[in-house]
C-alpha cells in the first residue's frame, strides 16, 4: 500500500497538485493540515484515493479532527498536525501520545522540516512542507513500513 503524505501547503495548491500527480497509484492521501481550505480543489487528484484529513493551527473555521488513528494494512497510523503535542519543541509528546494509540507509525506536519524517525516499534515521519517543496511517501508492505522523503517535481 502506497500514502502520499502532505502538510503545510498554506494555499500552495500548484505544489499540493504537483505532488499528488507524481503518485497516481497511491491508494491514500493523508494531509496534515495547514491548507484545509485548499482540499475541495485538489478533489479531483484524489478519486480513486481514501482521504485522511486533520486541522492545522492555521485551519480557521474547520470541521476537521484535530488528530485521527486509522489502521491501513494491518498498521495503526497516529496522524496529527503536531502543534497540541508540541513538536516544535521535540518529539516526546508525541511518541507518548501516539504509544498511547497503540500506533506503529505517527504522521505529523508543524515543524516544515522533513523527519524520519524509529524508535521502540514507532515510526515518526514528517513529511515536511509542501508550500517548500517537500512531502512524503509511506510504503506499507510485508517487510514492515518505509517512510520516503520526496521533493516535489514542478511541472
Amino acid at each position: 500500500m502506497r500514502i502520499i503524505v502532505l502538510s503545510d501547503w498554506h494555499g500552495d495548491v500548484f505544489s499540493l497538485s504537483c505532488a499528488l500527480e507524481a503518485h497516481p497509484t497511491a491508494t491514500v492521501a493523508v494531509f496534515l493540515g495547514d491548507g484545509s481550505r485548499d482540499l475541495e480543489a485538489v478533489a479531483s487528484l484524489c478519486e480513486n484515493k481514501r482521504l485522511i484529513a486533520v486541522r492545522g493551527n492555521c485551519d480557521f473555521a474547520c470541521d476537521l479532527p484535530y488528530n485521527q488513528t486509522v489502521e491501513l494494512a494491518g498498521k495503526r497510523i497516529y496522524c496529527t498536525h503536531g502543534h497540541l503535542e508540541n513538536v516544535k519543541m521535540g518529539n516526546y509528546k508525541l511518541r507518548k501520545v501516539a504509544s498511547w494509540k497503540k500506533a506503529d507509525l505517527a504522521l505529523y506536519g508543524h515543524t516544515h522540516k522533513a523527519y524520519v524517525g524509529y524508535k521502540n516499534g514507532l515510526y515518526l515521519f514528517n513529511p515536511g512542507s509542501a508550500a517548500e517543496g517537500s512531502y512524503g511517501i509511506v510504503d506499507i508492505t510485508r517487510a514492515g513500513i518505509v517512510c520516503k522523503s520526496m521533493q516535489i517535481k514542478y511541472k
